[in-house]
């Protein structure tokens, strides 16, 4: 849709043309019609610098508002945290409807994977509708190779606008599924986009690496400088840089910095590119570098969408940038606009009106940390592993990489596959690995990294030269400093199935025992370090103190005396923080409460027993 800061009619137009010599190469614009002086024929002018020019009353400035996308991971519905894409496409609508600027969607990637609605169909949901929304880019991020090249060409065939990469090498089609950047013009004002990965392709499963490359740093660098520079050279006036690497921390004002950022040579703001938007790291802020460059990243999962306003000036062929600001949810989730249909439609064509994914699996009794989850994914791994394999090999472990995404914890109540999917969206196959005992050792049981279950006996009977059986995925055994060797696969089931066969099985779902406050100190001394009960316990006492009013730290006291420490305190739902009930339990309250217990050991070695991430019945 083409928008002017005036709107004229055509017979406007063409008076204006007729009696203004003016020329700047975009289609003159009058703010009235009637005949106008008339100057020799070469460029507009605007000696009192009002933006408007001198001789024939045309508006010389043009305002583009860009809004840019990062890390979306496929959520389009609504979930537990943020609002669904219904919402945003409504909120993104309605600023359409302002006919003073013009409109530039792009991404800088990770747009597909994460939710089982876009993973399913391996990213072909979310490109609809981005084409729907008029997206005029995206940068192809690192999990966009989550399931391999093949996917990436196949959906860049169903995009109306380009991906970008100009640093991508991939031998594995013979099409080039990216390019280095694309050029569009808004009001006469003709901007050029770049694209690259940052220096990330250890965090693409190494099963999909071979033949790919991302080039970095210094090498990066001059080739972003080469092409801002053909960019310029064939007219355009302003060069967006679109990068899927970021900064390590949020801001929620300004961040002036004057060191480089590690992922961006502060070369490229000495005159190649004009703005920047960031991604890949999650975080939220909005950074100015020393040459007075703004970069932004917007979070990640649908928590902001990363915003500015550039005015361009068509006489002085300069820039200012206006506004620069992270649109969260508070501002983009407005209940007074309906949501828009669009979403629901492109939703039914993959799933129908019933969706079967969302069919309730069974209970959780308490909220799970991520990890919880990991601890038992890791068991379930070992326990499958000898099930699968257990008759012709000696299986001892089972673990790996195992990390959950956003949310991150599983809530109390009902668990459908679509949350599990949320929360282990990698298609990841499970593995039988031959390892040695000093692999064993030194890449499984001595990494901070992974989750590991394993027999007690197993540390102390290691032998470096002997082999030995594990189960992990394929992430962790393709992992360029493991390179495990890959004795059998189980295909089309991963971490997730694991979790949602154990839920359907009962698993985190019985009742919670009942027991006293003494009772709970009793089991959790008997706990290992760091160590959580299987099941949950139900505790009942009275709201001795508050210690943090955000996550809902507190104790609680019995008839006897008896005091436990809750560590995290969430409503019924499993879902409502302390921080945000509506009416959090205060001192003096008798409250009851479900959850694990847990040993918590610091550093120091001081132990603590606790109710973590309770939930009130």
């Amino acid at each position: 849709m083409r928008k002017t800061k005036i709107r004229l009619s055509a017979l406007l137009l063409i008076l204006a043309m007729m009696l203004c010599a003016c020329q700047t190469g975009v289609t003159p614009t009058t703010n009235e019609p009637g005949p106008q002086p008339t100057v020799a024929a070469g460029e507009h002018l605007d000696d009192n610098g009002d933006e408007i020019c001198d001789h024939c009353g045309i508006d010389v400035t043009v305002e583009l508002d860009f809004y840019a996308f990062n890390d979306l991971h496929g959520v389009f519905n609504d979930t537990d945290t943020n609002p669904g894409l219904d919402e945003l496409t409504a909120s993104l609508k309605n600023a359409y409807a302002d006919d003073s600027t013009y409109e530039i969607l792009l991404s800088s990637g990770d747009m597909w994977q994460g939710s089982v609605e876009s993973s399913s169909n391996k990213g072909q949901l979310m490109t609809q509708w981005m084409n729907h929304m008029g997206f005029v880019s995206m940068t192809i991020g690192n999990h966009e190779f989550d399931w391999g090249s093949a996917y990436i060409a196949e959906n860049a065939k169903l995009a109306d606008f380009p991906f970008l990469g100009i640093n991508i090498t991939d031998e594995n089609v013979q099409t080039p599924y990216c390019q280095s950047s694309v050029v569009v013009e808004r009001g006469g004002v003709k901007i050029g986009i770049i694209g690259a990965i940052g220096d990330v392709l250890s965090s693409v499963s190494g099963e999909f690496t071979s033949g790919v490359s991302f080039a970095a740093r210094t090498e990066l660098t001059n080739m972003v400088k080469e092409e801002a520079t053909r960019l310029r050279q064939e007219g355009c006036h302003l060069v967006i840089y679109s990068i899927h690497a970021g900064y390590d921390n949020s801001y929620s004002g300004i961040k002036d910095m004057s060191s480089n950022l590690g992922y961006y040579n502060l070369g490229l703001s000495e005159g190649y590119v004009d703005l920047v938007f960031e991604s890949h790291s999650h975080q939220s802020y909005i950074i100015r570098d020393k040459h007075g460059i703004y970069h932004l990243q917007g979070g990640g999962y649908n928590s902001g969408i990363s915003f500015a306003n550039i005015c361009y000036n068509l006489v002085t062929n300069t820039h200012e940038v206006e506004e620069v600001k992270i649109l969260d949810t508070d501002v983009y989730e407005d209940n007074s606009l309906a949501d828009d249909p669009i979403v629901q439609q492109l939703y039914s064509q993959y799933f129908g009106t019933e969706d079967p994914y969302a069919t309730v699996l069974g209970r959780n009794n308490t909220v799970r940390n991520s990890h919880e989850i990991g601890e038992k994914v890791a068991q379930l791994y070992l326990e499958k592993g000898r099930e699968l394999w257990g008759d012709t090999y000696n299986v001892v472990l089972g673990g790996g990489f195992i990390k959950t995404r956003t949310p991150y914890d599983l809530s109390a109540g009902n668990v459908t596959y679509s949350q599990l999917y949320s929360l282990l969206p990698f298609d990841n196959a499970l593995v039988l690995c031959e390892l040695t005992g000093k692999q064993l050792r030194e890449k499984m049981l001595g990494s901070s990294s992974y989750f590991c279950a394993y027999d007690d006996s197993l540390r102390s009977s290691i032998v470096d030269t002997e082999i030995y059986y594990v189960v992990t995925d394929t992430y962790t055994s393709f992992y360029k400093y493991n390179m495990f060797t890959e004795v059998a696969r189980l295909e089309d089931y991963y971490a997730r199935d694991l979790l949602k066969d154990f839920i359907a099985d009962g698993g985190w779902g019985a009742a919670p025992a009942v027991i006293s406050l003494a009772e709970a100190n009793s089991i959790g001394a008997a706990l290992g370090a760091n160590e959580s009960t299987p099941g949950a316990y139900e505790l009942t006492g009275v709201v001795t103190s508050v210690v943090n009013t955000t996550y809902g730290n507190l104790y609680i006291q019995d008839e006897a005396g008896n005091s436990f420490y809750i560590y995290g305190l969430y409503d019924a739902s499993g879902r409502v923080r302390y921080g945000a009930m509506a009416n959090a339990p205060q001192v003096g309250d008798r409250i009851t409460v479900i959850g694990a217990i847990t040993k918590y050991v610091s550093s120091q070695g001081t132990a603590t027993i606790e109710m973590k991430n309770a939930c009130l019945k």
